[in-house]
């Protein structure tokens, strides 16, 4: 007996793209669009902008024994607060807010062990990082509940195993991709954070530079999903950087290696590690932009044209 072919579109969020609830609103319309299209849509999100290294800053700071790491702290607690507040409905507020608050609790608790110790491992430093995707994801999945679109919030920790190379944790590619197709593939639409993972034992791990676009790769080649989009804020790999150069032109379509070789070069659009599991399954991958979602973007493919 055949089954219909599934649909299956990953789509990445990170950057100023999630910075705050404006922004998350026009993600999650982007989002809410999509599912009209899609059978199956994992979404994967970085921290809200610039949140990691804040993070970073809190760890530093309690590892000096420097008390300034409160006011961090609470800075942190107050930008997720307030995208809460605009994102949720009000009624809805009060549980979202006590499970937040938990998270909190259990960041300051590491933090505050980082300032009592003597000694202050990369294995803590990631799982403090890890805050800032634990918690993005689970604000904005709650944001699209409360637009009233059913979908399911997936700690990544679950479902993506690595080595304890802590900074830059190795995947233990076999084991992830059961766990992540066992767990992604029914869902109609999942919602999750990049950049994060864990040890066979349960350990927090982080991936690495780049490591929000290599979740969603590595989740399309698990799922062997039609569509990988990295969505960012620009309209995708361009011949310059346009921040800097304003006749800048936008790359249509470009190869797999060809992307690659500019990743290695510095073009920040898009992390060399993300385009290895996508080429492996060849999935192409689109380079969009979420304030000009009608933009083609960029298509990054094997560059055969297909039948």
């Amino acid at each position: 007996m055949t089954h219909p072919v599934k649909i299956m579109k990953i789509m990445k969020f990170g950057g100023t793209s999630v910075a705050d609830a404006s922004n998350i609103n026009k993600v999650i319309d982007i989002i809410l669009e999509a599912k009209k299209q899609e059978n199956h849509i994992v979404v994967v999100v970085s921290a809200l902008g610039g949140i990691t290294d804040d993070l970073i800053t809190l760890a530093n700071l309690a590892s000096q024994k420097d008390a300034k790491y409160e006011i961090i702290f609470k800075a942190i607690c107050g930008r997720h607060d307030q995208a809460i507040k605009e994102l949720i409905d009000p009624k809805d507020q009060k549980q979202v807010l006590q499970e937040i608050n938990k998270k909190y609790g259990e960041l300051e608790e590491i933090v505050k062990n980082i300032f009592s110790a003597k000694e202050f491992s990369l294995s803590v430093l990631d799982a403090v990082m890890s805050f800032g995707e634990q918690l993005s994801s689970f604000i904005i999945s709650e944001g699209i509940k409360s637009r009233g679109v059913p979908c399911e919030f997936v700690d990544s920790r679950d479902i993506i195993k690595t080595d304890d190379n802590f900074g830059s944790a190795s995947v233990d590619l076999e084991k992830s991709y059961k766990l992540m197709s066992d767990c992604l593939k029914e869902k109609p639409l999942s919602i999750m954070g990049g950049f994060m993972a864990s040890t066979k034992n349960g350990i927090t791990t982080t991936l690495g530079r780049g490591g929000s676009d290599y979740t969603a790769s590595l989740v399309g080649a698990a799922l062997d999903a039609s569509v990988i989009e990295i969505w960012t804020d620009v309209d995708g790999i361009m011949t310059e950087d346009p921040k800097k150069m304003k006749d800048a032109l936008l790359i249509p379509e470009i190869t797999y290696e060809k992307a690659e070789e500019m990743a290695y070069n510095g073009a920040k659009v898009i992390h060399p590690k993300t385009i290895r599991p996508a080429v492996l399954k060849n999935i192409p991958i689109y380079v969009k932009n979420t304030f000009n979602p009608m933009g083609s973007g960029t298509k990054i493919s094997n560059g055969k044209k297909e039948k």
